[in-house]
């Protein structure tokens, strides 16, 4: 992508990435052939969250979402936990007691939330993955009435993938708000996606919130009642909770707090510095950027980021992040899809095509090196 000079025979440069998801695997390939790096995760595999929907309804699919790193990275690839870093000596420490250096430290440890939307600690290895992920598929296939709690992109891509491959199933989304997806979309965004979802029979629930998530299984088939603050009922047999992320800190919450938000992000710059720091960085879900976090913006996170990492290191200008205007896409299920570029709706098609038929498991593969299974 045109990054500029090579670093590779400079022993004084080396960039440590943590965390292995779209900005840090971003950042990663951009800076193959140009610099010393090494990418640290603590699972074997990109775990292609965008497919998760899709995997709790389509046998197989899980597999579809799951690309090893080794082939992709090999030696510059480092499976481990990050636990502390020491800012003074430029060292991050591995939950194993290993100690790596570096000269640049990047961290791009995204967010955290149910599964199949994230992975819980703990579940490093594709097998466990796909086998937590065919137990969801078998609790889809016997329930007979969902209640989604959250309708923000994901809650709402599940309901629509539920609805869409099981006719026969009764699927209510429940949000606290009017506004589905974002609060940036636009009214005729909301009309048609309301249109749509209506159309696959999927029951909306606005502007309630439920009040006895805390005492509702989430884990198995059971007739239930969910309860809101409206005074609504809802009968569920499966209860799927998609409240929202949060900010996995896990690996600098002791050793950067003062840099911390009070929600666990750290405070950037627009060059992605961490403030009252020097040489670390933060990109993507785990920065205070105030964007709506999404995988494209942390790609565009890493290939800036990459750029001013070269041209500080070769006496070149870095320049300044600057947020796009927004920007989103939803799939609807494998046959619809839904898309917003400003205030602009996207060709309904163009989404389908590029998102709903496979969740873009095709272009993970491919930007990863590899051939999709």
């Amino acid at each position: 992508m045109g990054l500029g000079p090579s670093l590779l025979d400079r022993e004084d440069v080396h960039v440590v990435i943590v965390g292995g998801g779209y900005a840090g695997i971003q950042l990663a390939r951009n800076l193959k052939n140009k610099a010393r790096f090494t990418l640290i995760d603590p699972k074997e595999m990109l775990y292609h969250n965008v497919g998760a929907v899709r995997s709790c309804t389509e046998p197989g699919f899980a597999k579809k979402i799951l690309i090893p790193y080794a082939p992709t990275f090999g030696e510059n690839f480092k499976q481990g936990a990050v636990t502390g870093i020491n800012a003074a000596g430029k060292t991050v420490l591995l939950a194993s007691g290993e100690t790596v250096k570096y000269s640049h430290l990047v961290l791009a440890t995204g967010s955290t939330g149910a599964f199949p939307f994230n992975l819980p600690d703990g579940m490093t290895t594709e097998a466990e993955v796909v086998k937590k992920s065919e137990g969801v598929l078998e609790l889809v296939k016997e329930a007979k009435k969902f209640a989604i709690i959250g309708g923000g992109a994901v809650g709402t891509e599940i309901a629509a993938e539920i609805a869409t491959d099981y006719k026969d199933k009764e699927v209510t989304l429940i949000h606290t708000r009017e506004v589905l997806v974002d609060a940036e979309s636009s009214e005729a965004f909301q009309k048609r996606l309301k249109h749509i979802l209506k159309g696959l029979g999927v029951k909306l629930v606005l502007g309630e919130r439920v009040t006895n998530l805390d005492q509702l299984p989430t884990d198995r088939v059971e007739t239930v009642t969910v309860m809101t603050d409206k005074g609504t009922e809802i009968s569920a047999d499966l209860v799927i909770p998609c409240t929202g992320l949060k900010v996995n800190s896990m690996a600098y919450k002791d050793s950067l707090a003062s840099s911390m938000e009070d929600n666990g992000s750290l405070k950037v710059n627009n060059f992605f510095e961490v403030q009252g720091t020097e040489g670390i960085y933060a990109i993507g879900d785990c920065t205070n950027i105030p964007e709506t976090k999404m995988a494209y913006r942390a790609g565009m996170h890493a290939d800036l980021l990459a750029k001013n990492i070269l041209a500080e290191e070769t006496g070149g200008t870095k320049k300044e992040y600057k947020p796009d205007p927004f920007m989103m896409t939803i799939s609807l299920g494998r046959k619809a899809g839904m898309g917003q570029k400003g205030t602009t709706l996207l060709p309904e098609f163009m989404v389908r095509m590029l998102k709903s038929r496979d969740m873009m498991a095709w272009k993970s593969w491919r930007d990863m090196g590899q051939s999709a299974p």
